[in-house]
């Protein structure tokens, strides 16, 4: 029988004082995996399917609309925290500005952050604000996985010329990528197995 999955709105929260604390029922602080990505890259729907939960998560038709950082835990077991999109051109320009150092301040001062999931739209190039946060994510050595998302909207030519021109834009070919669908249900079980391996290697380093 399948084990459900238990997966909890935890907070909602902008300044550093604010993120809240997040621990196992035995007390241990569990580590944290961000989720980063464009404005409309499909953040939410990507944690929605992999809460298994199809609410939880907030989606909204205007892109750019989530301006703080919303914090998750699946399983008591992995903290997830849902970072504000970025690049919308709509967004007043006050409100883009206040991304980077928000976003930042989290990225560098966030101990319980282990693992880094950026996604990318597989009909996308990368553009430069996504090649300045891979830079920042490489500069910090963060651990990241590249999700490509919305590969529902490309036949498998395009999936594969995509692929290649997403990451020779990146110029990092051996960066662990993998395909994700919501509509077609594809991609999560890999995630969760990249994420768990991912969180293991980086418990081992410590």
């Amino acid at each position: 029988m399948k084990k459900a999955v238990q997966a909890k709105f935890i907070k909602t929260a902008i300044l550093n004082k604010d993120y809240p604390i997040i621990r196992s029922p035995s007390g241990d602080i569990l580590p944290e995996v961000a989720v980063v990505g464009r404005s409309n890259v499909g953040k939410s729907s990507l944690l929605n399917h992999l809460f298994e939960a199809k609410h939880l998560v907030k989606t909204s038709a205007t892109p750019g609309k989530t301006q703080a950082l919303n914090f998750f835990s699946l399983n008591d077991q992995i903290a997830f925290a849902d970072l504000p999109g970025y690049g919308y051109a709509k967004v007043p320009l006050s409100v883009r500005k206040e991304w980077g150092p928000m976003v930042r301040s989290y990225l560098e001062s966030r101990e319980s952050l282990k693992l880094i999931l950026f996604l990318l739209d597989i009909r996308r190039i990368p553009n430069e604000e996504d090649i300045q946060f891979l830079e920042w994510v490489l500069y910090h050595e963060k651990a990241l996985i590249l999700v490509l998302t919305k590969i529902d909207k490309v036949n498998q030519k395009e999936l594969r010329l995509n692929t290649t021109k997403i990451l020779d834009t990146l110029s990092l070919m051996n960066l662990h990528h993998l395909y994700y669908s919501v509509p077609k249900n594809r991609g999560r079980k890999e995630l969760m197995i990249m994420i768990q391996e991912a969180l293991n290697d980086e418990d081992k380093q410590e």
